[in-house]
């Protein structure tokens, strides 16, 4: 039986893709599992996470190595150009490096931007299997309680369907990874001839390495108030603004057992805005506020976690997971974050916390009043939140990929 080849494929460089990627390859070596595994990035990949690159040669006898894409990568930001743009610029360099490497199966890493090239003229001529995680499905949200039925919304998850459904008929495809579990029946009615999976969304399960009171003491917070923390990019999509104009509704008192903590980098477009809103913030009202803006690293996320009374999540209409709801979810502490897509489903399903209308300062206020004043009345299930997070762990998520991916390889390589 020849050696599977397994080849995984990512253009981008930031946020969660070292750290799924990193996942993947630690999970290879560690199980030592039969074959090859080639990881193809961007050269700007490898020196923004080069414990990827250490951890591939710590395992290149267990057949993984890194692949980097030497020549510019272009990619453009977001608008309808821009998307089709980078489905493009994703289905050129799969096609180079694929015909290059050969492999049994190529995971793209990113599906959402490879369906373009799918749909329309990506082929091969030798025998290749292709599958991808699918990140930003948003066409099933209408079926969620907080689902607005806007019309360009239902435009929009038109497109995405019919896009879909195009890409899903390449000759190649097998397999569609979705890191939202809510969509995969609505996938599987309708496209049966592609095997679609659930994706836990992989968390590295950390001990904390400062303590609730050591972190307090770190952060400088008052004996008799309560921590709620905002973590990640300090930017607008995040719901920053909102957070800070809803603690000025708060009333004194309210105001006076309250401590924000940010910790996070600002995004440099919104520094000036952001820190505005904060000088006013420290001017109008009593809320403490604590900002550590530097990047923090993944060994000190969960004593942070695990520091605060309350994880605020209020995204702006996000579309996708969140590994912060998940982190949250392994220091049994309850968040208060947005209704909308994903995040807010899983906060309701899974009694994670309390969803509200993240786009209104009134709402985000009246649920910081709620956890003030009622804090054992907060909708928010411990042993749920641990369940959720066993369910999310990076362990799962990579064996949960390679269990589907590898299967597939050997029944082709019979």
């Amino acid at each position: 039986m020849p050696t599977p080849h397994l080849m995984l494929f990512d253009l981008y460089t930031g946020g969660h893709h070292g750290q799924y990627i990193r996942q993947l390859v630690e999970y290879w070596g560690a199980n030592d599992l039969p074959g090859r595994l080639d990881v193809v990035v961007p050269a700007p990949f490898l020196k923004r996470h080069p414990d990827v690159q250490q951890i591939a040669e710590a395992h290149a006898e267990a057949g993984v190595r890194c692949v980097p894409i030497t020549e510019p990568v272009v990619l453009r930001s977001e608008g309808a150009r821009a998307l089709v743009h980078n489905d493009r610029e994703h289905g050129r360099l799969l096609r180079k490096y694929v015909g290059q490497l050969r492999p049994s199966h190529c995971v793209c890493m990113y599906f959402d931007h490879i369906q373009l090239s799918l749909a329309l003229d990506l082929r091969f001529s030798f025998p290749l299997q292709l599958s991808g995680i699918y990140f930003r499905p948003s066409f099933h949200y209408r079926t969620f309680s907080a689902s607005t039925g806007e019309v360009k919304d239902r435009l929009k998850q038109l497109r995405k369907r019919l896009l879909l459904s195009a890409a899903l008929r390449n000759r190649h495809f097998t397999h569609l990874f979705c890191l939202d579990p809510y969509v995969v029946p609505y996938v599987k009615a309708r496209h049966r001839h592609v095997e679609t999976v659930a994706l836990p969304d992989g968390v590295t399960p950390r001990p904390a390495l400062l303590s609730r009171s050591e972190m307090h003491t770190r952060w400088g917070v008052a004996a008799d108030r309560r921590v709620a923390l905002f973590f990640g990019s300090i930017a607008a999509r995040k719901g920053i603004h909102q957070t800070l104009d809803a603690l000025r509704l708060l009333s004194p008192e309210h105001q006076q057992r309250l401590c924000l903590v940010l910790v996070g980098a600002v995004n440099d477009a919104e520094k000036e805005r952001v820190d505005e809103d904060l000088q006013r913030l420290r001017r109008e009202t009593t809320v403490q506020v604590v900002v550590d803006g530097r990047f923090v690293e993944e060994e000190e996320i969960q004593g942070i976690m695990q520091g605060a009374d309350l994880v605020l999540l209020p995204y702006q209409r996000h579309i996708g997971s969140s590994g912060v709801l998940v982190r949250a979810a392994l220091a049994s502490v309850p968040v208060l974050g947005s209704d909308y897509g994903l995040v807010g489903e899983h906060l309701r399903r899974r009694k994670l916390g309390l969803p509200v209308d993240a786009t209104s300062p009134p709402a985000l206020a009246s649920g910081l009043r709620h956890w003030l004043t009622h804090p054992d009345r907060f909708p928010f299930e411990a042993q749920e939140a641990r369940r959720f997070a066993r369910e999310n762990t990076a362990e799962r998520f990579a064996e949960t990929l390679f269990h589907h991916v590898t299967g597939a390889i050997q029944q082709t390589t019979r």
